[in-house]
Order: structure tokens, then sequence, then C-alpha cells
């Protein structure tokens, strides 16, 4: 049998054999040899079976290696490989070319539209694969739900997206217009706003606009609390007096508990009321829940640029006090490196798309009067700045990485720990420019809260480190999942 330098050297006429003495059943597939036109190549091509098939190709789909000859290229586009399905039975499959049928069958081949890639048939699945509705093909590799509805998603994510979400009572994924496990009566809106005509008690009684501001060392932020949980409830005699609203999430099988606005000393001894509340009714957690802390404030674009810097360097510190599955999670992904790039010339792109999604800058059409609606997936970073950054809600940094609690000293220290970014990424702009890799969390803290509380902050921080030491070090089971091991492995967060 020949091999490809024969092939080549055939039908380039350049071997010294006499003519008569060449035989084309010699060749792998017994044909006839074939005639080229003008701009047309011959290829030999190796099948993931062993076989070598030759076909005549556009030379433009091939390049050529200076001892083989020309090979045909891999990378093509669509239209270019469905020609090669259509005319010569064969496609590149997972890192190799092979034969496939040119009908509907099981080993027809099928192009996936979200990686630019090709699969058999037989190994596809048809479905959702983006935030904007596109359907196409995926590999049944991919880690894909099912609906109860029998639609397909190729993630979690993109079926949360359209408002498909799994839950723990029915044990599937359920377009939340069509779930019915839980009572209405499991959930309600007894929140406050504060007033102009509310007294001073009324203010104490909500937590919703204090005089004082000691346990947060003077910030006057106003802030808010989500409390996941996986199941449980209360009655009316439970919240009739808190300001708290219980509501649907969709990530989790029980209610979430969503506090109303809350200010100062006064609404940090409302949410002790209101921990103690959930905790005493029977709820309980699994690792899907987590604890999301609003800070509120007037916050501009520049702002925006130093929490993001800001995050990014002491993300890693941050996820050293979480469990192992706030890591990676789905709900709480890191900061991206890119925002380390930022500049005057390219921030507004940047900021468009950590704000408003890939492929988007800040514009007239994307800023803060537009709407992105209730579940963006722009807001599943560890900090989401959709609130203040476009007309969705009330202006709002969320810090989504915390585990789920229903401990008042571990969702107070959090806030506290929120707070104290939002004053650092307030106050020490040019410090966070300049100097970036000098700032770490034990300096954010003593700076936004002071020798005092700050130590006490600082305390907590260890001892909830330590607890999770094992996992996070260097011959840690977890080493390489924090935000720090993405670089270790040649890899980019994004």
């Amino acid at each position: 049998m020949p091999n490809e330098d024969n092939i080549i050297d055939s039908v380039l006429n350049t071997t010294t054999t006499a003519p008569d003495t060449f035989d084309p059943t010699t060749f792998v597939n017994n044909e006839e040899p074939q005639t080229l036109e003008e701009g047309e190549v011959l290829v030999s091509v190796t099948l993931s079976d062993g076989t070598i098939k030759e076909i005549v190709v556009n030379e433009d789909l091939t390049y050529r290696d200076s001892n083989i000859g020309f090979i045909l290229e891999t990378s093509l586009e669509y239209e270019d490989m469905r020609s090669l399905i259509s005319k010569h039975n064969i496609c590149y499959i997972d890192g190799e070319w092979h034969p496939v049928s040119t009908n509907n069958g099981y080993n027809g081949a099928i192009h996936c539209d979200h990686n630019d890639t090709w699969i058999y048939r037989d190994d596809s699945i048809f479905g959702i694969y983006n935030n904007s509705g596109d359907e196409g093909y995926w590999h049944v590799d991919e880690d894909y739900i099912r609906s109860e509805g029998d639609d397909s998603y190729i993630s979690s994510e993109v079926a949360n997206d359209h408002n498909v979400y799994y839950y723990d009572c029915c044990d599937s994924y359920v377009h939340e217009d069509d779930h019915n496990c839980s009572s209405d009566e499991d959930y309600f809106d007894n929140t406050r706003n504060k007033s102009k005509h509310d007294t001073l008690n009324d203010s104490k009684y909500w937590g919703t606009n204090s005089p004082t501001y000691s346990i947060s060392n003077g910030m006057r932020y106003t802030f808010g609390v989500e409390i996941e949980t996986s199941c449980g409830t209360m009655d009316y005699d439970d919240w009739q007096d808190l300001n708290i609203k219980a509501v649907y999430d969709g990530s989790t099988s029980g209610p979430e508990y969503v506090t109303g606005v809350l200010k100062g000393d006064y609404g940090f001894n409302h949410l002790k009321k209101i921990c103690e509340s959930v905790k005493n009714n029977g709820h309980e957690t699994n690792r899907r829940c987590g604890i999301h802390v609003h800070v509120g404030g007037k916050f501009n674009r520049l702002f925006t640029i130093m929490l993001l810097r800001l995050g990014h360097k002491i993300q890693d510190e941050l996820y050293r006090m979480m469990p192992p599955s706030r890591l990676g999670n789905t709900y709480c992904k890191y900061i991206p490196d890119y925002v380390m790039h930022m500049n005057l010339t390219n921030w507004r792109e940047h900021l468009g798309k950590y704000i408003h999604g890939s492929g988007c800058t800040l514009d007239k059409h994307s800023n803060k009067k537009s709407r992105l609606g209730s579940y963006p997936s722009t807001r599943y970073r560890w900090i989401n700045c959709v609130n203040f950054s476009s007309n969705t809600n009330i202006p709002t940094v969320e810090f989504r990485n915390h585990g789920a609690s229903m401990s008042y000293d571990k969702i107070r220290n959090w806030t506290l720990i929120c707070m104290a970014i939002v004053r650092y990424a307030e106050n020490n702009q040019k410090r966070i420019w300049y100097n970036i890799e000098d700032i770490n969390l034990n300096e954010v803290i003593m700076t936004s809260l002071g020798d005092n509380i700050g130590k006490q902050i600082m305390t907590y921080y260890y001892k909830r480190s330590k607890l999770f030491v094992d996992n996070y070090a260097e011959d840690g089971s977890h080493y390489d999942d924090l935000p720090s091991g993405y670089e270790r492995r040649g890899l980019t967060i994004d």
C-alpha cells in the first residue's frame, strides 16, 4: 500500500517510476485517478477508523506541508464543512476526521452553534443554549438539564435565565409559573419603608432610620439582608412585627427572607430579631443556600471601577473564610481578570461587559437608565453592580458569596465587612488605582472600621478561616479552586 508521499508523487508526476508500472488499484478507495480542475487539489485524509480516504477539494481548504504536501484544514467555516459532509461523507469531530452519513441517521453530523464544533447526531441534545433563547445542539456530555416540561437547557444557569429552577421538594427543574409545591401562605410582604411621618419609636421598631451608628463605626449606609433556606415557614404571629418579606427564590427549595431597608444601630438590632425568628421556627439550610447583603448609597462609575479592582484583589482572602461550596458557585462567580485592565480608554467596554453582558459597552443604549430584568445573568458575580448601575432596582451593591446561615453574629460581621469594602472603595481610590498590589483585607477592615471594631472583625475572620484551612492549604483539596488558582493553572477568570 503506498504511503502519502507515494500518492502525492503520483498525482504530481514527480516520481521516476515508468507510467506503465503505476497501478491505481493499490489505492485504498480503489477509485480511478480523479481529474483535478483549476484550484483543486487531491488530499489524503486519515479517518478515525484507520482508513485513508482520498478526496478532491478546493486548495483554499488546505495548507501545504513541505514534506507531505496538501493537508486538509480542520478549522473550517460551517458551509465548507457541510460541503465535505455532503460530497465526501467526512467531518472533523473531537479532534479526528470521522466517516459520517449525509442523512439524519445516528451517524450523521450536527453542528453545535454555541461552541462552533461538530458532533454525531446520536450524541446530540437539542434545546436552549443561551440567555437569549437561541436553540441548537450540544453534546450529551454537557452538564445540561431537562425540565419537568421536557425542555432542555445547556446549563442550570441558562435554565435560571429562563425562570426554570431546581426544587428539592419535587426533585426536578420546573418553570416558576408551573411550580406549586409550596403554599402561597408561606410567602408574604411585611417590609416597611421609612416615612417622614415616622416617629423615633417607629424607626426603632422597624429598624429603618436610626440616629446612631456605633455598631458600624459611624458608617451610615443603609443595608438589607437576604436569608435563603431549604425548608421551613413562619406563621403570621412570627412575622407580623418584623420588617421582612418571604419570597420564592427558585435557586433554593425553601422561602428566602428579605429584610426591608435597615439603617444604623436600630437596623442591626432589628436584624437580630429577624435572625432569631427564622432560626426558632425550624428552618433548615443546605449548601445551595447563601446570605446576600445589600449596601445602599449613591455610587458612580469611578466608584464601580475602584470597587471591582479592590474586590478582585481581596477575593482570595474572602473566599478563604467561606466553605468550599461557595468556590466556583454559579450564583457568586469570581470577579474576572479583565477588571484589572480597565483604563481611561476601555473602561466603558469592560464595565459594559460586567454589568450588561458580553459584547455590551456603556453608551446611550446601556446605561443607568436601562432595565435589565429581574434576573440578568450578570448579577451572579459575588459583587453585583446591576442594581446601582441600571434602572433595575433600589441602588445597592450586593455581596453574594457568604454561605448559608441564620446566625445573627455571622450575618452582622459579614455585613460589616461588606460595608467596610464599600467605604474603602469610596475613600481610597488613589491608593486602589496606583498601589493595588499593596492592599489586603486587613487594611480594608482596619481603615474602615477603626481599631476597636476592626480588630473584632479580623479576629472573627481568622477564626472562620481556620475552619477551612485544610481545604485551602497548598496541599489542600481546594487550593487551586480559589481565585488565585486560576493563575497558578495558567487560566483566566472571565
